[in-house]
């Protein structure tokens, strides 16, 4: 085909391939059903980038940008519609700059979360990052473009970032911010130049691709610390987050908190149990007694919450004093826990002299728990958070954890609500009336990405292998989406099957966008589908 021909000439023999079986690895999805690419490219420049898209704009062939492809339960690698070329930036994977004093990087697409924290330890440098539980492949720009949340005050990644780079689809480059001023001093340290904002045009978008930005990092605190959030009734999470409302409002807590269901903290703990359940219905409805046996093995409250408190050490212990007094009033409350770094290290301790005498002793496992989530809250992604993407994979997990190598499946739907009691209540009910009717356990987690907003990760896992779990998946999320939109809660981002239901709610919104697209991109070239219609 003269189009692979032509990217050949760009990009090389090698780094062009319409294989049949590449094709069906980019096929691979965790959503219900996927598509077949047409063939992949992977560029590891931004010339290339900008050839390529002036030939796909000759041949008429659309484009599916990734990053590196780990957008799991989002869509991953997977094109929106049959017939794409997918570019694979992953190759384009530099650190062009880290400054140390302002604490931000310039960094490429294809950079990595383990790349960039390992070369922040490489360096030795005073900074650490918001990483994500996607694990140490997954890219950076990727989730922020998406508008991605991890888990400090520099969670919101849309927020945290500027400065971007993008080739657009006639494959011309701009930058945004100040950053299209040459020599312009603040474009790595302000996110909105002068004139109308462009920055959000580029992120969940098909008006460009990405090939460079900015991303704010943090200085490394003088104290860290994480606490912890037991519940042990269902109803206590609605009343949780009123307080915790009050706290992000008053600045005690300032990081992202993330609140985990029982079904969610099981998933994580361990597999489905295939030879004790059929998987028909869900494991707390079809077989009650094993599901209390699980969540008692594994001490699961009803629901946890994990947040962290970094600053002076002064700073910390006074947030700690006010979160333990301030969430004694929730009701239901089990335990509050706030572990420091110190705290920590000396349970490690202990634990190198218990484990030769008794390797499986609880407060072990619950040590190790608690390390792996410091972890992550400290910026060091990690293959284990990708654990809980495998419950009902009858596959075992590469050493990755890559969900689609297990054939895990993972539709998830993810609205956005006012952090009160009632929409907490109210969305708990009905995801968990949906996920019951298909016969799946109802997995969530809910995070306050601000002092007003929650984002609810509702997790429909399934056996991907399974053709009756794939088609119990995607009706289940139609389902759940429609009884959601009709009360008004609307996703923040989601693969194409979700968004095809979310733009006939608000017609002129996507009728505009649309228009501005084809104006923009006549030609269709930066694929269309994944978040405009058309």
């Amino acid at each position: 085909m003269e189009l692979f021909r032509e990217l050949m000439q760009i990009v090389g023999p090698d780094n062009v391939s319409a294989d049949a079986a590449v094709r069906e690895r980019f096929g691979r999805t965790t959503a219900p059903h996927g598509t077949t690419p047409l063939g992949v490219v992977y560029p590891t420049t931004r010339e290339q980038v900008q050839q390529i898209v002036r030939i796909a704009a000759r041949f008429s062939v659309p484009l599916f940008p990734v990053s590196r492809g780990k957008n799991w339960g989002y869509g991953d690698a997977c094109a929106p519609r049959d017939g794409n070329v997918i570019v694979d930036l992953s190759r384009m994977n530099r650190i062009i700059e880290i400054n140390a004093a302002l604490a931000y990087a310039v960094i490429e697409p294809g950079v990595s979360q383990g790349q960039l924290k390992d070369h922040i330890d490489r360096e030795g440098l005073p900074l650490m990052f918001d990483a994500t539980g996607a694990g140490p492949d997954a890219s950076i720009v990727g989730n922020a473009i998406e508008r991605g949340s991890g888990h400090t005050p520099y969670g919101d990644h849309f927020a945290t970032s500027c400065n971007y780079e993008v080739v657009l689809p006639d494959g011309s480059l701009m930058q945004t911010g100040f950053g299209a001023y040459p020599g312009a001093q603040a474009q790595h340290v302000y996110k909105w130049g002068i004139g109308p904002t462009l920055d959000g045009l580029f992120s969940q978008s098909n008006f460009g691709i990405v090939t460079r930005m900015t991303l704010w990092l943090m200085p490394k605190p003088e104290s860290f610390a994480m606490f912890i959030v037991a519940l042990r009734t269902r109803d206590s999470v609605g009343p949780f987050f009123e307080v915790i409302r009050r706290l992000r409002m008053a600045g005690t807590v300032r990081s992202t908190l993330h609140c985990f269901n029982r079904g969610r903290l099981l998933a994580a703990a361990t597999r489905f149990p295939w030879d004790r359940a059929s998987g028909r219905q869900a494991l707390e409805v079809e077989n009650t007694e094993l599901y209390r046996e699980l969540c008692d093995r594994y001490a699961l409250p009803e629901w946890a919450a994990t947040g962290s408190l970094s600053g002076t050490r002064g700073e910390v212990k006074a947030a700690a004093r006010a979160i333990r007094s301030v969430l004694g009033t929730v009701p239901g409350l089990e335990r509050v826990v706030v572990v420091s770094e110190r705290t920590l290290s000396l349970g490690q301790q202990i634990a190198r002299l218990l484990t030769p005498v008794a390797p499986g002793l609880s407060f072990i496992k619950r040590l190790e728990s608690v390390q792996l989530g410091m972890a992550l809250l400290k910026g060091h992604p990690s293959y284990h958070s990708l654990k809980g993407a495998h419950w009902r994979a009858r596959t075992q997990p590469s050493q990755t954890g890559d969900p689609i190598d297990s054939q895990s499946g993972l539709a998830w739907i993810c609205p956005i609500l006012p952090m009160t009691a009632a929409a907490v209540q109210e969305v708990s009910a009905l995801a968990e009336a949906a996920f019951h009717e298909y016969g799946f356990e109802y997995q969530a987690t809910i995070t306050a990405i601000n002092e007003r907003a929650l984002i609810a990760v509702l997790s429909i896992s399934f056996d991907h292998a399974s053709a009756d779990e794939r088609e119990r998946a995607q009706r289940c999320q139609s389902l759940l989406l429609d009884k959601l939109l009709d009360r008004g809660y609307v996703p923040y981002r989601g693969p194409a099957s979700v968004l095809q239901l979310v733009w006939p709610r608000a017609p002129e919104y996507w009728q505009f966008l649309s228009s501005l697209k084809r104006h923009v991109d006549p030609a269709g070239v930066v694929a269309p589908g994944r978040y405009l219609p058309g």
